[in-house]
């Protein structure tokens, strides 16, 4: 019986991989190549370091487990014995406040800011049992206290609209280590979530920093 299973499950992929588009390869991530090997190299050459993780604005954690699984395959925690990985979003799409702020002051609809709903708070953390560095903090990112997870070595801000990027990267900055980065993704002009190019923008200039942009939407702040 057990053979025949094998035969037939065998035939199954032939058939789905052949004749059906079920099989094609996708890419599960909404962030480029660059930025994940940007984030994994940067994790690398902090590693030893003090200080923390965060990803702010996770999704459903498809770049949250990448990560994950890079710090376990690594045994990055033998070398950073008190590292933790903070998961921060609402876990419910977007913060009210900051659509308004996007359609009143920026020309955005309420159409093209729709996303995310599809969340829950208690199933995301459920999915991240196995990996018990990571801490999911379901809160607004422009009033959490960054004070209480320091010190951060890494940051990545994904949360797409200009109010929450501009706020976190100002309650955030002084909490990263010398030498630590943030990397901020969708900082591309001209599109439906460009409010994090210009809260980027805005901060690069307002701190004297120089913008760099890795790939082709990523902005990246090292702390001097």
């Amino acid at each position: 019986k057990l053979i025949f299973k094998k035969m037939f499950l065998e035939l199954l992929k032939k058939v789905v991989f052949r004749y059906t588009n079920f099989g094609n390869p996708t890419y599960p991530f909404n962030i480029e190549p660059s930025q994940l090997s940007k984030l994994t190299t940067l994790l690398d050459e902090l590693s030893g370091k003090e200080g923390n993780l965060v990803e702010i604005g996770v999704a459903r954690g498809q770049t949250t487990l990448f990560l994950s699984k890079h710090i376990e395959n690594t045994n990055y925690l033998k070398a950073n014995k008190d590292f933790k990985y903070y998961a921060i979003d609402t876990f419910s799409s977007f913060i009210e406040k900051d659509i308004k702020y996007e359609i009143k002051n920026r020309g955005k609809t309420r159409r093209e800011l729709r996303g995310f709903r599809y969340n829950s708070f208690d199933k995301w953390k459920k999915n991240f049992n196995n990996y018990h560095f990571v801490k999911p903090i379901k809160t607004d990112c422009s009033i959490f206290n960054y004070e209480s997870i320091s010190p951060l070595k890494l940051v990545f801000i994904d949360v797409d609209l200009y109010l929450p990027t501009k706020k976190t990267l100002n309650k955030i900055y002084k909490y990263v280590t010398k030498g630590g980065y943030i990397l901020i993704d969708d900082v591309l002009d001209n599109k439906s979530w460009d409010g994090a190019f210009q809260a980027y923008m805005e901060f690069s200039a307002e701190n004297n920093l120089e913008p760099i942009i890795i790939g082709n939407k990523c902005g990246l702040i090292q702390k001097k």
